[in-house]
C-alpha cells in the first residue's frame, strides 16, 4: 500500500509539473506573438493567454504566471497580491465583472482608471498594461500628494449678519479623488460639508474619513447605495441610513444631522423614516463630464446667494475638474464678502433649528 500512495504522489507530481509546463510554454509562445504582432494580432494573442488560462484554472486550481512586465509591481493592479501584476490579476478581474466572484481581496486596486467603479474599462486597461500597450494607469497619474498633517478649518464667525455660504461634495469618500477636493479646501482655508455613502467607507478609504473629520469638515448622510428611494419600504430606508451612520461614527466618531437624497429624490415615506433634516443645495451640473471647471464655477457664483448650500461632487467620473472650479469659486465669493460654513454652522449662524421633523429640503437657510 506504502508503494501505492508514494507512487500515487510521484504521478500527481509528475502531472503537475507538466501542466505547469504547458503554462509556460502557452504563455510565452503567445507572448512572444504579441510582442511582434500589433493592433488585432496582439488581441488575438492575448485572448489564447485567456483562454488556455481558463482551462488549467478550471482543471487543477493552478495559478499562472503571466506576462506582467512589472516584476515587483505592487498596487494597482496587483489583484491577488502576489507583488506581480499579470494574467491572473486579469481572470479574477474577469470573474469579477461577470459575476462569477463576488469580491475581490484587493478591490481598490481594480479600479485602474480612478472613476470609483470596477467595470469593463478596468478590465481592458488591465489587459492593455499586461500586453505593454501601457505602462501606467491611469489613475496613477492623478493621485495627489497626502497632507501629511490635516489643516484644521478657520472657527466660522459668529456674526449672525455676515454673508454666508456652505459648500458640500456628494458621493465619496474615495481614496484618490476626494483629497483632491481636500487640498484645494486646505489651501483656501475653508471649511466644507461632505455627504458619503455609507458602502465606499471601508479600510481603502479611512484614512480619508479620518482626514476629513481632523481637518474640520462636517460629514453628512448619503445613504448606503446611492440608489433612488422612493420605490423603497420604510424599513428598507430606515436600513440605508442606520448602516451608512454607523459606518460614518465607526471611521470619524461623528453622527451626522443631515441627510442628502441620491438624485435630490424625496417622498412623504422618506421624510417620515428618515430622522435626519433634508439638505439641497446649488448645483453646477458637474456630474457631466463635459462641463469645465469654469462652466461649473460660473454655475454656482451665479446661482449663489447669502444662506445658500453648494451642492458639488468629490466623486465623478474622469475628467472632473470639480476641485479646479474652487479655485475659481472660493477667491471669488470671499471677494464678495461670504464667509464659508458647514450646514451646521449655517444652520446655527442663521438661527434656524436643526429638526429633523422639517418634511422640507432645504437648498439655502434660512
Amino acid at each position: 500500500m506504502n508503494v501505492i500512495f508514494i507512487w500515487g504522489k510521484k504521478m500527481k507530481k509528475i502531472i503537475f509539473n507538466i501542466t505547469v509546463l504547458m503554462c509556460f510554454t502557452t504563455l510565452f509562445l503567445a507572448n512572444a506573438q504579441a510582442q511582434t504582432t500589433s493592433g488585432s494580432d496582439s488581441r488575438s494573442a492575448f485572448a489564447a493567454i485567456e483562454a488556455q488560462g481558463y482551462n488549467y484554472l478550471s482543471s487543477l486550481t493552478i495559478e499562472i504566471i503571466g506576462i506582467g512586465t512589472s516584476g515587483s509591481g505592487v498596487g494597482y493592479g496587483d489583484l491577488n497580491g502576489d507583488g506581480v501584476i499579470d494574467s491572473s490579476d486579469y481572470i479574477l478581474l474577469r470573474r469579477f465583472i461577470l459575476g462569477i466572484i463576488s469580491s475581490i481581496n484587493n478591490i481598490t486596486a481594480a479600479d485602474l482608471n480612478g472613476d470609483g467603479n470596477i467595470d469593463s474599462t478596468d478590465v481592458i486597461l488591465l489587459r492593455r498594461y499586461i500586453m505593454e500597450i501601457i505602462r501606467v494607469f491611469p489613475v496613477e497619474s492623478m493621485a495627489p500628494t497626502p497632507t501629511p498633517i490635516p489643516t484644521q478649518a478657520p472657527t466660522p464667525t459668529v456674526d449672525p449678519n455676515a454673508k454666508l455660504v456652505a459648500l458640500t461634495f456628494d458621493d465619496g469618500p474615495h481614496a484618490q479623488l476626494t483629497p483632491l477636493v481636500l487640498d484645494k479646501l486646505d489651501k483656501h482655508g475653508v471649511p466644507a460639508t461632505f455627504f458619503v455613502i455609507g458602502q465606499q467607507i471601508n479600510s481603502s478609504t479611512s484614512a480619508v474619513m479620518k482626514r476629513i473629520a481632523d481637518s474640520g469638515h462636517e460629514i453628512g448622510n448619503h445613504s448606503w447605495e446611492h440608489q433612488n428611494m422612493n420605490n423603497m419600504s420604510a424599513q428598507a430606508i430606515k436600513e440605508s441610513i442606520q448602516k451608512t451612520n454607523r459606518a460614518i461614527f465607526e471611521h470619524t466618531g461623528q453622527t451626522p444631522k443631515f441627510f442628502r437624497p441620491p438624485f435630490l429624490s424625496t417622498n412623504s415615506a422618506m421624510f417620515s423614516s428618515i430622522d435626519l433634516v433634508f439638505a439641497g443645495g446649488v448645483t453646477a451640473n458637474d456630474w457631466d463630464q463635459s462641463t469645465t471647471a469654469q462652466q461649473r464655477a460660473s454655475a454656482i457664483l451665479n446661482g449663489v446667494r447669502d444662506g445658500s448650500i453648494v451642492l458639488l461632487h468629490d466623486v465623478q467620473p474622469l475628467p472632473h475638474p470639480t476641485p479646479e472650479a474652487l479655485d475659481i469659486i472660493i477667491p471669488e465669493l470671499k471677494r464678495q464678502g461670504y464667509e464659508f460654513v458647514t450646514v451646521s454652522d449655517l444652520f446655527r449662524l442663521k438661527g434656524v433649528l436643526i429638526n429633523p421633523s422639517d418634511t422640507k429640503m432645504y437648498n439655502s437657510v434660512p
